[in-house]
Order: structure tokens, then sequence, then C-alpha cells
């Protein structure tokens, strides 16, 4: 059983958006997507790496405005295609989500805009390493953000610091 999801939330991630970077905790990194770019909300490869970490056990899904009011969340098998079945069942994809493990070793804000995946450095490498190694997925990435050549709002700067943990292992 998930315990305060409120305080897992709120000690991992400020509620900042791109481009300053969200992350609290020095040993996690993230990546992010441009979720209208994709029907799944980011790239399939990647929310089946993902969700293959849970071992079948399921994942944990919250709105923001549920949060906010303290509710608990609700548990989906930790598959794409039962994650996105519940997230579109009466359009809930239209409202700002949290989808988190049950260890709470990583967590995914979906917001209008963003999907962003934060989780311990140790397995966003894991996660990477399974979708082709940091440079394949930096190149999704930087694709679906692209900062043009003035990089005019600190896009690049946002990449390079969400995934800075990723960037020193390598």
């Amino acid at each position: 059983m998930i315990e305060q999801p409120k305080k897992f939330i709120s000690d991992t991630l400020r509620p900042d958006y791109p481009p300053m970077v969200p992350l609290l905790k020095a040993d996690w990194s993230g990546l992010a997507f441009d979720r209208n770019f994709y029907t799944d909300l980011a790239p399939a490869f990647l929310w089946d790496a993902l969700l293959s970490f849970e071992d079948g056990s399921e994942v944990a899904v919250i709105s923001f405005g549920d949060l906010e009011l303290d509710k608990l969340p609700v548990f989906v098998q930790a598959d794409r295609e039962s994650l996105l079945s519940y997230l579109g069942n009466d359009f809930r994809f239209t409202a700002d989500h949290y989808v988190f493990s049950q260890k709470q070793n990583w967590v995914c804000r979906l917001d209008q805009d963003v999907t962003l995946i934060a989780g311990e450095t140790k397995l966003i490498q894991r996660l990477v390493d399974c979708c082709g190694g940091l440079e394949s997925v930096m190149k999704i990435i930087s694709c679906d953000f692209n900062s043009g050549q003035n990089d005019e709002y600190g896009l690049e700067k946002y990449l390079i610091n969400l995934t800075a943990g990723l960037i020193n292992r390598a």
C-alpha cells in the first residue's frame, strides 16, 4: 500500500515546468517528452520498458486534483495497455496525472504538454539502456524539445540538467 502520495510527490518534484528542472532529489534523473507527439503520451517502447520493471505489480495513478485533496491513488496493472485504457476512460487524460511505482522509485508527471519520467538515477539509466542508450533517447528528447538555433527558452539547458546524472555516468 502506498503511504502518503502527496508527501512522496512533494518531496520528489517541484511544480516547475520547462525550462525549470523540477527534480528535488540529488540521486534522481529524468527524461521528458512532448506528450502531444505521441498517442501513448510518450514513446510506446519507453512505457513498455519502464512498466516492465514493476514485475507484474500495479502502478499508482492519481490526478493532480485528487492528490491535492489527499485522495488515494488508483492502482492499475503495470502495462501500457492497462494504463492508457485507464487514462482514456472518461477522458481522464485531459486532466494532469501522476503515475508512480509502489516502491516510489520513479514517478511520471503527465501534464498537458510534457510527459516527465523521473526516478532514481540507477533506474533511469536502466531504462535508457533498455531503450537504445542515452544517445538514442537524447535524439528523441531533443527532437521533441527542438530549442532552435538560439535556444531562447533554455530548453537545451533543461534537457542537460534533467539528464545530468545519466551523462555523468556515461
